[in-house]
């Protein structure tokens, strides 16, 4: 049964108002007020359409179509995009506009649906040899940052913009491209551009993304009760909300609030290979740089995780961490790995007994909280004799199995670790020392965020942890990130009443290391 909607567009088209039909019917989809898309084969595939309707409104049907056919199924979207490209391939002359109906603009947008921004920059390069319009420059610039050519995207977006100061929606875009990439200076001169023109319905996105990244920039609270503020102020606004949202989830601090896993290379290897369910062809990988110890082992229990067997894997890198991961700061450090080469650590510690490793995995099982788990820490670590206390360090190379196996093995191992660090600092606060002064791994970060959550609590514990925290800067990496500064930046900014600019510096540290 055809609906009113289409019986009314049929109508239309074959009593000669052709437009009207056009318009009527594309709205209609556009809308999703009608579902039925059989129109748009049978009218892009008339031959006589252009004759029938002209070709701005043909142009006009085809730029509004265009977000409808990217819902379609594959065989009929790629139909579609063939019809319309025949449709441009038949047209002769054709007027100049302004406007997203513009002849090179609608076949550029066209290319750009289907992912050929080769092609679409040609076509509105060629558009732009006829003449230059707002149109043509605004596709242009975008048509740029699809190819991530950022100088000549705000080139010709600046054009757009200056041909009509009142058209400033593409930098919407241009914000979003630097937004995406944590650029949060560029992204919000951008934004704030399309406020600066005033169009209501660009600056609804514009106004809480400009906010956003003003926060990102400074972690100041009054920014981010301007969002809140932005969000309340219009309900609708879903941007609104979900920057609100972002702004709590930036606010947090990893392995306090929540437990951060690692960003090196291989936890990405690993993570790709888990959720393709592909592991077979995968035998080895490269690396620009040293990868941790307990990174290395938390690869290898992973892929025997994803595999159900030991997995046979070889990781090859071209340079040794600066600073050697392999050293301690001094004799007090502690060792859990030899090095017969910067690729193939090796247990320096022995495997901890069933008792041991259990009480660490019961703690390790249960929903983190820091607070909580260093509050149980100290009923855990009752439970271990004192000749049994280097067992925990045998726990962080060799964890306990899991109950379930629920949770993905590299993030287990850093559960494990924070777990026994927790104990370990029950039975003496001396052993934080030793972790912060022993080889760069794994175990340092719960160490010194362990340190840094203590002193915010106890004001007495500032200097000491201060005296750890700086012994871990002076040690990782600035110029090779591993995830250990990130996480340095994070704990560093628990320690209490330092000067606000200790704060902002800390912040803006964190964020420089998050920018794509």
């Amino acid at each position: 049964m055809k609906s009113e909607i289409v019986k009314k567009a049929e109508s239309l088209y074959e009593s000669g108002q052709v437009p009207e039909a056009l318009q009527y019917y594309v709205v209609s989809l556009w809308r999703r007020e009608e579902e039925n898309t059989e129109l748009l084969s049978a009218w892009l595939g008339d031959p006589k359409l252009l004759s029938k309707a002209g070709e701005q409104a043909v142009c006009g049907f085809i730029a509004a179509a265009l977000l409808v056919i990217d819902q379609c199924e594959e065989a009929l979207r790629e139909h579609l995009w063939s019809l319309c490209q025949h449709i441009f391939d038949n047209i002769g002359s054709c007027e100049d506009r302004q406007d997203t109906t513009d002849r090179y603009v609608v076949e550029c947008n066209l290319y750009r649906h289907k992912k050929e921004s080769e092609k679409a920059l040609e076509v509105i390069l060629k558009g732009l040899e006829r003449g230059g319009t707002t149109s043509r420059y605004t596709f242009a610039g975008l048509t740029y940052l699809d190819l991530e050519k950022e100088e000549e995207a705000e080139k010709y977006i600046a054009l757009g913009l200056e041909s009509d100061p009142q058209n400033a929606a593409a930098y919407n875009d241009l914000g979003d491209y630097y937004f995406n990439r944590r650029r949060w200076q560029k992204a919000g001169e951008c934004y704030y551009k399309v406020l600066e023109a005033g169009n209501y319905h660009d600056c609804s996105w514009a106004e809480p993304s400009w906010i956003f990244c003003c926060f990102m920039q400074d972690a100041d609270s009054y920014e981010r009760e301007r969002l809140v503020l932005c969000a309340a102020g219009d309900v609708q606004n879903e941007r609104a909300q979900e920057l609100c949202r972002m702004a709590v989830t930036e606010s947090l601090r990893p392995n306090v609030d929540y437990l951060d896993s690692s960003s090196e290379s291989i936890m990405y290897i690993v993570r790709n290979m888990r959720d393709s369910g592909k592991v077979s062809s995968v035998t080895s990988c490269a690396t620009t740089c040293q990868e941790s110890a307990s990174g290395i082992n938390a690869m290898y229990l992973a892929l025997e995780q994803i595999c159900g067997e030991p997995a046979a894997f070889k990781i090859s890198a071209a340079k040794a961490q600066d600073p050697p991961l392999d050293k301690t700061w001094d004799e007090e450090g502690i060792v859990l790995w030899d090095y017969p080469d910067i690729n193939t650590p090796v247990p320096a510690v022995s495997k901890p007994s069933d008792y041991v490793g259990g009480l660490v995995g019961e703690l390790a099982e249960t929903d983190f909280s820091l607070e909580a788990w260093y509050d149980a820490a100290k009923e855990y670590a009752a439970k271990i004799s004192q000749t049994r206390c280097d067992e925990l360090y045998g726990v962080m190379v060799f964890p306990p199995k899991q109950k379930d196996n629920q949770i993905p093995a590299e993030l287990w191992l850093s559960r494990v670790q924070f777990a026994a660090v927790c104990i370990l600092a029950r039975i003496s606060r001396h052993e934080i020392d030793r972790i912060c002064k022993g080889q760069l791994d794994w175990p340092i970060i719960p160490a010194f965020t362990l340190a840094a959550w203590i002193a915010s609590k106890d004001p007495s514990s500032v200097q000491w942890a201060e005296k750890n925290l700086d012994i871990v800067r002076q040690r990782i990496s600035r110029n090779n990130y591993c995830f250990f500064e990130y996480a340095y930046t994070c704990a560093a900014y628990l320690l209490p009443g330092k000067e606000e600019e200790y704060y902002a510096d800390l912040w803006q540290w964190r964020q420089s290391l998050t920018e794509g």
